[in-house]
């Protein structure tokens, strides 16, 4: 099981500011929110929308992350499916999920699962891929 993140904010002038996400999700006002929301707090977004868009999606290697929005225990199924998926296509794609609390112990594979409280999720979001290219450089 990925493990939670802590959440410890990371100044926008941090070297991760700006890195690139692919942004996936069950619900499109959700995810069309989650999508603005990073945009404007310095990450390079590109919203997917479905999961199931991400096998099509032409340049779905090309980012530092692969970011699953799970809106309910409705949607670990296929949000976990799509995870396996770039799994399988790209071992070592980073691949995150946004879920509430409650989703961390449904199964969810991946390498991390991050808060949905939007004030929390940018600096979760640099930390991490801050502590991935650390690990990758050594």
């Amino acid at each position: 099981m990925p493990a939670m993140m802590s959440w410890s904010k990371v100044p926008l002038d941090e070297p991760l500011a700006c890195a690139s996400i692919l942004l996936a999700s069950d619900s499109e006002a959700l995810g069309n929110s989650m999508h603005r929301m990073l945009q404007g707090e310095g990450f390079q977004v590109q919203y997917a929308g479905h999961y199931s868009e991400l096998d099509s999606h032409p340049d779905s290697g090309a980012f530092d992350m692969v970011l699953l929005e799970v809106t309910g225990e409705h949607a670990v199924e296929a949000a976990v499916e799509a995870a396996l998926r770039i799994k399988r296509a790209r071992a070592g794609q980073l691949v995150g999920y946004v879920a509430d609390a409650t989703l961390t112990a449904s199964g969810l594979a991946g390498d991390a699962i991050f808060p949905r409280n939007s004030p929390d999720l940018p600096g979760s979001l640099r930390t991490f891929l801050s502590e991935e290219s650390e690990s990758t450089d050594r």
